[in-house]
C-alpha cells in the first residue's frame, strides 16, 4: 500500500482527467483545461475528500477565508468547475450537491503518490476511496486544519505561484507607487513584479487576476494605453474586485483619466447586475 503525503504531492486521475497540484496542472487527455484559481482550489479540496460531503462553510473557510464572501460565490465556482469538467448538476458524474449542506466528489479517483526523488510512481496508483481512513485523513487533513491552497518550495515547483503571492506582491506594487518614477528601488520592484508575472504566463496560466496585475504593472510603468487595455480585458474575463481599484495605488495617476473612469463605471455596472441575479445556490 503506497504512503500518501499530505498537501500537494502526487497526482489525481478520474476518467481521462489528470490533476497535479504541485504543478497546478489540470488536463484532459493531455490537453490543459482552463480553470479559475478558486475553482481549481475547490477541485483539490473535493478530491482530497473524495466520497465525503464537504460542507459549504468548510469550503468557504478553506478557499476564501470566509471574508466578504457569500454562498453564491461558492455556487458560481462550482458551476464553473462543472463546466470545465463537462459535468452537470442535473446528471452529475463528478460533483453532487448535498442540498443546503455542501458538495461531494463522486467520481472514482485514482491517486498516484510522488516518490522520494519527486517522480510519479505510477505502479502505486490506487483508488483513493480504497485507501485506509488514516491515510485518507493524511491526504485530506481535517476540515479544521484546512488552509487556502499554497504552493511550498518543498513541492519542487519551478515557478512561484503569482496568484498565491498576490497580497505580498500587491504591497510591493503600492510601495513602488509611492516612490518617484526614476527611483532605483521603484525600478527594482517593477523588475521583480514583471519577472513573476512573466514566469506565470510562461507556465500557461491565464486568469483575470493575472491580467489585472499586468494592468497594475503597466500603470506603474507609465504606459496608460496598455494599463487601460489590460484592465478592460481583465473585466471582460471576469475580474470583479472593485476594491482593488481603490486599494492599488498605481491607479492614482489615472484617477482623472476618462477611459479609466469608464472602466470603473463598467465594473460597477457589472457588479450591480450580478447582485440582482438570483442566487444560483438554489439550483446548483
Amino acid at each position: 500500500m503506497p504512503s500518501v503525503e499530505p498537501g500537494n504531492t502526487g497526482t489525481y486521475r478520474f476518467d481521462n482527467i489528470l490533476v497535479e497540484p504541485a504543478a497546478h496542472r489540470l488536463e484532459r487527455d493531455g490537453r490543459p483545461l482552463p480553470v479559475e484559481p478558486k475553482a481549481y482550489m475547490l477541485l483539490l479540496t473535493l478530491l482530497r475528500h473524495a466520497g465525503e460531503m464537504v460542507s459549504k462553510d468548510a469550503l468557504l473557510d478553506s478557499i476564501w477565508g470566509h471574508r466578504h464572501v457569500t454562498a453564491g460565490v461558492l455556487s458560481r465556482s462550482v458551476s464553473q468547475l462543472r463546466h470545465t469538467l463537462g459535468d452537470s448538476s442535473a446528471r452529475p458524474r463528478y460533483i453532487v450537491t448535498v442540498h443546503s449542506l455542501g458538495f461531494r466528489f463522486i467520481g472514482e479517483v485514482q491517486y498516484t503518490p510522488t516518490t522520494v526523488d519527486n517522480t510519479i510512481d505510477s505502479s502505486s496508483t490506487v483508488p483513493l476511496q480504497q485507501l485506509p481512513a488514516q491515510v485518507q485523513a493524511l491526504n485530506g487533513q481535517s476540515e479544521a486544519a484546512q488552509l487556502p491552497y499554497r504552493r511550498r518550495f518543498a513541492d519542487g515547483d519551478p515557478f512561484l505561484n503569482f496568484i498565491d503571492l498576490q497580497a505580498c506582491l500587491g504591497q510591493l506594487a503600492n510601495w513602488a507607487a509611492l516612490l518617484p518614477p526614476g527611483d532605483t528601488q521603484r525600478q527594482a520592484i517593477l523588475s521583480v513584479l514583471s519577472l513573476e508575472s512573466a514566469r506565470l504566463r510562461e507556465s500557461g496560466a491565464a486568469t483575470p487576476s493575472l491580467v489585472y496585475r499586468g494592468a497594475v504593472l503597466a500603470a506603474l510603468a507609465g504606459d496608460r494605453k496598455i494599463a487601460i487595455a489590460d484592465l478592460r480585458q481583465a473585466i471582460d474575463e471576469g475580474f470583479r474586485d472593485s476594491l482593488a481599484l481603490q486599494r492599488d495605488l498605481a491607479w492614482r495617476v489615472l484617477a482623472d483619466d476618462e477611459d479609466f473612469r469608464q472602466q470603473q463605471q463598467r465594473l460597477d455596472a457589472l457588479l450591480s447586475d450580478e447582485q440582482t441575479l438570483p442566487d444560483p445556490s438554489a439550483s446548483c
